[in-house]
C-alpha cells in the first residue's frame, strides 16, 4: 500500500509534503496534545484542531481520521458521539473511557511514537473519499445520508427510516434555511398534492424520535413557529 501521508521531498528548508491526508483533532485542552499535533504535521498530515464536537464546520470536512480527546472528561455532545463520516480514534486516560460503540481506542498520555504509528495504520486503512462519493452524501453533525445507497447513519448506527422520513430529512439537509410545510409537501409529493400540512408534522415527529432528537432542545430539526422547519444551528 502506498504510504500517502509520509510522501516527502527533502529540500533546503526541510521536508516538503507532496501528498497529505487530513486529520481532525477535538480536544477541550488542545495544548495537552501539542506534541502529537507537531509530530503529525511533520509527517505530512493536515491537522485541524477544534475544541468541541458541536462545531458546525465538522460536517463539511470529511477527514481521513478524527481524534477525540476523552482523557479528562467526556466532551459536551448532546448525544452526538461521532462525526458525519470517517474513522474515529478516542484518546482515553486512566479515569475516562470512550463511548460504548467506539471502534478505535488508544491510551493517552503515552509514547508518542506508538500513538503516531497507530494513527498511520488507521489512516492508511481508509480509502480516500472521492469527489463523486461526496456528491452522493449529505451530512450534519453525526448524521450521514448516502443518497446513492439511500441509507442513513447516526454515528456508526444505521437508522431505519420510512421513505417519507428519508425524503423529509433529505429535503431539510439540502435546504438553505427554513422550509415551510407547503414547500416540504411539494418537494415530496409535488405541486398537485392537496393534503393537509399536519401530515408533515406527524412524519417530522416520527423522524425526530428515530434520530433521538428532543423537540424542546433540538440538535437536528428545529421548528420555526407558524412557518415550518429547518436544520438546527
Amino acid at each position: 500500500m502506498q504510504n500517502l501521508e509520509t510522501e516527502q521531498v527533502n529540500g533546503p528548508y526541510g521536508a516538503y509534503c507532496e501528498t497529505t491526508r487530513r486529520i481532525v483533532i477535538i480536544s477541550p485542552f488542545p495544548g495537552r496534545l501539542q506534541g502529537l499535533v507537531s509530530e503529525l504535521t511533520e509527517k505530512c498530515y493536515d491537522v485541524l484542531v477544534f475544541h468541541h464536537e458541536r462545531e458546525p464546520l465538522l460536517a463539511s470536512l470529511h477527514p481521513d481520521l478524527m481524534i477525540v480527546d476523552r482523557t479528562v472528561a467526556p466532551l459536551e455532545t448532546d448525544g452526538n458521539e461521532a462525526p458525519p463520516a470517517g474513522s474515529v480514534l478516542y484518546l482515553v486516560g486512566d479515569r475516562s473511557e470512550a463511548p460504548p460503540n467506539a471502534a478505535y481506542v488508544h491510551p493517552w498520555p503515552g509514547p508518542l511514537e506508538t500513538a503516531v504509528e497507530r494513527i498511520q495504520i488507521l489512516v492508511e486503512s481508509r480509502e480516500p473519499v472521492s469527489s463523486t462519493e461526496l456528491a452522493d452524501m449529505l451530512a450534519f453533525r453525526d448524521i450521514r445520508m448516502d443518497l446513492k445507497k439511500m441509507t442513513v447513519h447516526k454515528g456508526s448506527q444505521k437508522i431505519e427510516l420510512t421513505r417519507m422520513e428519508y425524503d423529509l430529512l433529505k429535503a431539510l439537509l439540502s435546504a438553505d434555511g427554513v422550509m415551510s410545510r407547503q414547500e416540504l409537501m411539494e418537494s415530496i409529493w409535488g405541486e398537485t398534492y392537496f393534503g393537509g400540512s399536519n401530515s408533515i408534522d406527524v412524519h417530522i415527529k416520527s423522524l425526530r424520535k428515530k434520530l433521538g432528537d428532543d423537540p424542546r432542545n433540538p440538535g437536528y430539526i428545529l421548528t420555526v413557529r407558524g412557518i415550518g422547519y429547518r436544520i438546527a444551528d
